[in-house]
């Protein structure tokens, strides 16, 4: 029986019918939007303002759009099968789950080191005293050890907290930046569509950058977490991803408009996370020492959610995809990738590890090349799988694809494709 075919489990108990009820319960979309709006995020969109203020917003957008319909499929095929999302790519290609665990396995060789490091970046930045990598290697095993715990209740309310904090600080800068500027009618003056004569690439990058990559593909494992199992929580799953898109996209907007109050039209520009940090001296200067504290502290949190959720979601991956290749029935599967698992376990450490040792080891040129080409494959991957899983004839009507869908996936296939053969190519230039 494949696993679009299979029959989901039954569930414990009915979903909520209610608005109230169904707010009452989210809290995958939550955890990703935490995990997926990184460090990236904020040096793109303020990449994008300083050098076209607000007229890239659309292409946010499209990127949300597109990471939303993703989310929504991934959602949608683990509530058709009850099966995890490693064991479902196997039925649309056998060789699936082996490219996974390879991808995951380079991804979270450096993810740990580059996402700590740019953790403690801020908060040295704030605290001179505080040594760099010392700090890197205390950020990381702090992170990993909060995964290690294996309660998923308790990773919810750390994320949920998380995001909100990061959020409101976001908010709160864009406020600031509004009240302050000398002139606020450059926001909207800015704010008309277009698109770069010559820069294609970066607005495809810009569209491709919105949102996480292992988050994206893990949502069904915290939806699994949820509990979430039958037709009857469709409608939730959706509207917890809307929300986690929703969030994502206002604080994009919000990174925007604080972009393009400090940098946009003054020759300022941000090249990088050490630009982004680099940031906050200028920024203090025009908004105040409270503006500077809170933009260092908003990205400390932006990057640190990230480093805990991409920890928990690289080690769900890196067990299932283990789990499948060994043949371990889904029925099975908790025993050998859940959170409290020996190899989900072992995973947290493997990511724990590879953080302390790359950090110290300086980021090879080689390793960061490597670990960028190979995440860049997984979304067109998983793009063509989802279209091939959800469209099979056996799959019941409420689960298959409906055009919208196929529109909104085929574009992800061809955009992260596109993305990826550009990625790829610089990465050989590189080498």
């Amino acid at each position: 029986m494949t696993a679009t075919s299979q029959s989901p489990p039954q569930v414990h108990a009915p979903a909520p019918t209610t608005r109230r009820g169904r707010l009452a319960v989210l809290g995958p979309g939550l955890v990703l939007a935490a995990t997926s709006v990184g460090a990236g995020d904020m040096v793109t969109s303020l990449a994008g303002a300083a050098g076209y203020g607000m007229a890239l917003l659309w292409a946010i957008l499209v990127g949300v759009v597109l990471k939303y319909a993703l989310t929504e499929a991934v959602g949608r095929l683990y509530l058709a099968s009850g099966l995890t999302v490693i064991a479902s790519l196997r039925a649309a290609a056998r060789w699936l789950p082996y490219a996974f665990l390879v991808f995951v396995l380079v991804i979270g060789l450096l993810y740990g080191a580059a996402l700590s490091s740019v953790a403690a970046l801020a908060l040295s930045t704030l605290f001179p005293a505080l040594p760099l990598r010392p700090l890197a290697v205390v950020i990381a095993l702090a992170s990993a050890g909060l995964v290690y715990v294996g309660r998923y209740a308790l990773f919810e309310r750390v994320m949920s907290a998380f995001m909100l904090a990061k959020f409101v600080g976001m908010v709160v800068l864009a406020v600031v930046t509004v009240v302050t500027i000398d002139d606020p009618s450059t926001l909207v003056s800015s704010l008309r569509p277009r698109l770069p004569e010559g820069d294609l690439i970066t607005v495809l990058a810009l569209v491709g950058g919105v949102g996480g990559t292992a988050g994206v593909a893990s949502y069904s494992y915290w939806v699994r977490e949820k509990r979430w199992r039958h037709r009857s929580w469709l409608p939730v799953m959706r509207a917890d991803s809307a929300v986690s898109y929703a969030v994502t996209f206002l604080f994009v907007v919000c990174a925007s408009i604080v972009g393009t109050g400090l940098l946009y039209g003054t020759g300022r520009t941000i090249t990088g996370n050490d630009g982004l940090a680099a940031l906050a001296d200028p920024l203090g200067a025009d908004l105040g020492s409270v503006a500077r504290v809170l933009f260092l502290g908003t990205f400390f949190l932006v990057t640190l959610s990230a480093l805990v959720g991409g920890f928990n979601a690289l080690c769900y991956l890196l067990s299932d995809s283990l789990r499948t290749l060994r043949g371990v029935p889904d029925s099975e599967a908790e025993r050998h990738m859940g959170q409290r698992s020996r190899p989900y376990r072992l995973f947290v450490l493997y990511c724990a590890v590879t953080s302390v040792a790359v950090t110290f080891m300086g980021r090879p040129v080689r390793l960061v090349l490597t670990y960028a080409a190979v995440g860049s494959l997984v979304l067109p991957l998983l793009s063509g799988a989802l279209l091939v899983l959800l469209n099979r004839r056996a799959l019941r009507a409420p689960y298959r694809n409906k055009t919208v869908s196929n529109v909104l996936l085929s574009s992800s296939f061809v955009l992260f494709g596109v993305l990826a053969v550009v990625q790829l190519k610089e990465t050989l230039g590189g080498l």
